[in-house]
């Protein structure tokens, strides 16, 4: 990538931030709808009040999501935005929920992917852009509630311009991670606010297109005591095989 491309990229990128941040609050005052509770799944955690709202368009555009061990499965067929001969379009999406465990959260995280065009002449304004952010308050520490906690939010956002990335359904993917362990050691209740944008931008002779195809969020946990146990056997039996053939 060249030092102009670069720069135009961070710029971008910043503006993108700017846009997600902004449009928290907006997405929290539009239509809303809940999805209700998931879990207890494996091993015990719980995914509570599972909603979306978007600033933007009318939802769903995530859809309703499929538990899956610790985590939550969305697979949006409407979270698109889409630009063509000139202008820009945004579609902002808002995941509200709160993880209830047994165990110790230790880490959440967020995994995206869709797919993306480009076509026609233009410069590296004709762009598509994905961005996330994820916030999280914990309220409960070894299942005792106390007074919330906000940690400390990540972001991400990938980008694709004409000249650089010019193509027909190409691939995109995005994660984050967000070190629970880290910030607050035994927090088993945390609220979550996830911002979701995708941004197309095009020119007079090209097209844009961003679309999201798969989301993902889960939640990882401290391991059982019996499970630490089982591996520290397993350990042991291989150490001692070991050196039995030594």
């Amino acid at each position: 990538m060249s030092r102009t491309s670069r720069r135009f990229f961070v710029a971008s990128a910043c503006a993108l931030g700017l846009a997600l941040i902004g449009l928290f609050s907006a997405a929290t005052q539009a239509a809303t709808i809940s999805y209700g509770n998931f879990g207890p799944v494996p091993p015990g955690v719980t995914f509570i009040d599972v909603k979306e709202s978007s600033g933007t368009d009318p939802v769903p555009i995530y859809g309703p999501p499929a538990p899956f061990s610790i985590g939550l499965d969305f697979n949006p067929s409407s979270f698109v935005a889409s630009s063509v001969g000139g202008g820009a379009d945004l579609t902002d999406g808002q995941l509200n929920f709160t993880i209830d465990s047994v165990l110790p959260i230790t880490s959440l995280g967020l995994f995206e992917r869709g797919d993306y065009t480009l076509a026609g002449v233009g410069t590296a304004s004709t762009q598509v852009q994905a961005g996330a952010i994820m916030l999280a308050t914990v309220t409960e520490i070894n299942g005792i509630a106390v007074a919330p906690i906000n940690l400390v939010p990540v972001n991400g956002s990938v980008g694709f311009n004409l000249p650089a990335n010019a193509g027909i359904v190409q691939p995109w993917s995005l994660g984050l991670g967000l070190n629970v362990a880290a910030q607050v050691a035994g927090a088993t209740r945390i609220d979550v606010a996830i911002n979701n944008s995708l941004v197309a931008t095009s020119e007079a002779a090209s097209v844009a297109f961003i679309a999201k195809k798969d989301f993902i969020v889960d939640a990882e946990v401290v391991p059982e005591p019996s499970t630490v146990a089982m591996i520290g056997l397993a350990l042991c039996g291989l150490a001692g095989a070991g050196r039995r053939r030594s």
